[in-house]
């Protein structure tokens, strides 16, 4: 996995050869064809253990610590540490995201894997609203875990374009004002 995250970084996806990723490995293609079936399964493999993994274990630990640990904390500390140590993967999770939008079956891959993984998130947050006592909200948590990824996102491309530009509190302030505005807006609602 590390050998293919080198050589896709190095050269890119489409320009990345299974022949290349075996050599830097140091094993034979027909091993890497033993585990994988070809690039693409490689791809997924990859991001799933080093893009998607981490975001699950920060999706359950959302829904399940205590109220009065800060989660904006938490997600800072989270996307600063995924910036400086998986620099390489967000690189990939992203250049995936552009060849997405033009092949269908990329496409369709990727977006299965957002809609796990927004409803992983969804579920996190309406979990921790409960624990917070958050009164109901006016938008579904579906919408509002597509809004926080996108932010995510956004933030994780201009770092990635301009290092240094995204300061590592930026996320844990703006998802803390996501959720003042969305507490502040039901509360609005339930005083109508």
């Amino acid at each position: 996995m590390t050998a293919a995250l080198r050589v896709f970084a190095r050269r890119g996806y489409r320009q990345a050869g299974v022949e290349e990723i075996a050599a830097e490995a140091g094993y034979s293609k027909g091993a890497l064809y033993w585990h994988f079936t070809g690039k693409e399964e490689l791809l997924m493999a990859l991001l799933d253990e080093r893009v998607d993994a981490p975001m699950r274990d920060r999706f359950e630990l959302l829904a399940s610590a205590p109220p009065e640990r800060d989660m904006s904390v938490e997600a800072t500390r989270a996307f600063a540490g995924q910036l400086s140590e998986q620099r390489e993967a967000l690189l990939l999770e992203r250049e995936y995201w552009s060849l997405a939008i033009r092949d269908p079956e990329l496409r369709a891959r990727y977006a299965a894997r957002q809609t796990e993984l927004r409803g992983a998130l969804a579920a996190a947050m309406e979990a921790r609203a409960r624990h917070l006592g958050t009164p109901e909200l006016t938008m579904s948590a579906e919408d509002v875990a597509r809004i926080v990824m996108s932010i995510i996102g956004g933030l994780a491309v201009d770092e990635l374009i301009e290092p240094g530009s995204v300061r590592p509190e930026l996320l844990g302030e703006a998802l803390a004002l996501v959720y003042a505005g969305l507490v502040a807006r039901a509360q609005g609602h339930a005083g109508s």
